[in-house]
């Protein structure tokens, strides 16, 4: 059985020591006592989200304030190339369930958009309460997931508003953009191995429209098409993530 994954604070960080004993937040104590049974001498893996991995065993069972005794610990370097994914919002609950798959592949950061056919419209109150439930998601990919770096969710942009603040495109970085247009190249035929960042745009249901599209390309994005068949918002995000990685490392 792999040892169970918990949220500590990055504050906590230089307490990991081995021999030292960090106690759990009251929220992570009875996850891991109450909901997950976890018993003294289990053990767990501590993560803070900036790199940080801790290995070590519950030393107290308490469902309010869990005690863990350290045994080793060690800091992760992010793997290039960091990955970004400006995703036009899918309607309804979809975009919990993309954050989190997109987090558990190795996304460095989320940007959701409000495009022109995006049906989900969030402002004020809603996408701060949105936002902060997103970047739970992310919390909860890394826990699933064992990565240790956490991914940065920003608040929802317009996406004119998004394009319009873009900096020039960096030697070391690829724009690209999951597209059904004609000249659209296959993701295989791209050269991932010396770059440091890409950032994918994805459309939501119904895609891009022409103009957005075309504001894309000024930006510059190239777009690519990720296979034979045409892919659900959320299924097209995670391709992305995947497809990136594995043709970096080829």
């Amino acid at each position: 059985m792999s040892p169970l994954r918990v949220w500590i604070h990055h504050d906590q960080a230089p307490a990991c020591k081995p021999g030292a004993h960090v106690q759990l937040s009251a929220e992570e104590s009875a996850h891991v006592v109450r909901s997950l049974r976890a018993r003294r001498g289990d053990a767990l893996v501590l993560l803070d989200g900036e790199g940080l991995v801790v290995e070590g065993k519950l030393a107290s069972a308490d469902g309010d304030a869990a005690v863990v005794e350290v045994i080793r610990a060690r800091s992760s370097e992010r793997s290039p190339p960091e990955i970004t994914v400006a995703q036009g919002m899918p309607k309804g609950g979809t975009m919990d369930d993309l954050v989190r798959g997109i987090c558990e592949a190795g996304a460095a950061a989320v940007i959701p958009l409000e495009t022109a056919r995006t049906e989900l419209k969030l402002e004020g109150e809603r996408a701060r309460t949105r936002t902060q439930r997103w970047q739970q998601q992310a919390v909860e990919a890394c826990k699933q997931s064992g990565h240790p770096w956490l991914a940065a969710i920003s608040a929802p942009m317009k996406f004119q508003e998004w394009i319009e603040r873009l900096p020039e495109a960096q030697p070391d970085e690829l724009r690209l953009t999951g597209s059904l247009e004609f000249d659209a190249e296959p993701v295989a035929h791209l050269d991932f191995t010396q770059v440091k960042k890409v950032l994918w745009l994805i459309g939501p249901e119904g895609d891009l429209t022409s103009m957005e599209y075309a504001a894309a390309r000024s930006a510059g994005f190239r777009p690519v098409v990720l296979g034979p068949t045409v892919l659900r918002a959320e299924n097209a995000a995670l391709a992305c993530v995947v497809i990136t990685q594995a043709l970096a490392r080829r």
